[in-house]
């Protein structure tokens, strides 16, 4: 049986390949981990903190020996190329302008009184969609 090794995705990746490592290693959709993790960031800071470890810890497939100074120097070099790949796609510009202006409007509505929404629950919200997502349709 081989032994399967959590890594950043080559693959699949956006920005450092953490969500598409951690979803190839638990066999679900990058794209489902990516909204999880984008969540708990709003909810609690810290994630973004975990994100930027786990960018500079996991190593890439088939770097799992190098030293731990080569893969931080590579994991720098690649998220600043993902930084300015992201400034220069438009279609990644303007979902993420659109993602802000939706939740800078959520936000908005909030303190305004016309959107009521408890973000205590949201945490609860994802891990019990998580549960359901796991329970439902896993292979």
């Amino acid at each position: 049986m081989e032994h399967k090794r959590l890594t950043r995705s080559e693959k699949n990746k956006i920005l450092a390949g953490v969500c598409g490592g951690i979803g190839e290693y638990l066999g679900l959709d990058a794209n489902l981990i990516r909204l999880i993790f984008l969540l708990l960031m709003f909810i609690q800071p810290s994630f973004i903190i975990l994100y930027l470890l786990l960018a500079f810890l996991l190593p890439q497939p088939g770097a799992e020996d190098a030293p731990l100074s080569d893969r931080i120097k590579s994991s720098a070099q690649e998220i600043e190329d993902s930084f300015e790949k992201i400034e220069s796609n438009s279609d990644s510009r303007l979902w993420l302008g659109i993602g802000l202006i939706v939740f800078g409007a959520i936000l908005l509505l909030n303190d305004l009184g016309i959107f009521w929404f408890n973000w205590n629950w949201l945490g609860a919200i994802v891990l019990i969609g998580l549960g359901i997502y796991l329970l439902l349709f896993q292979k």
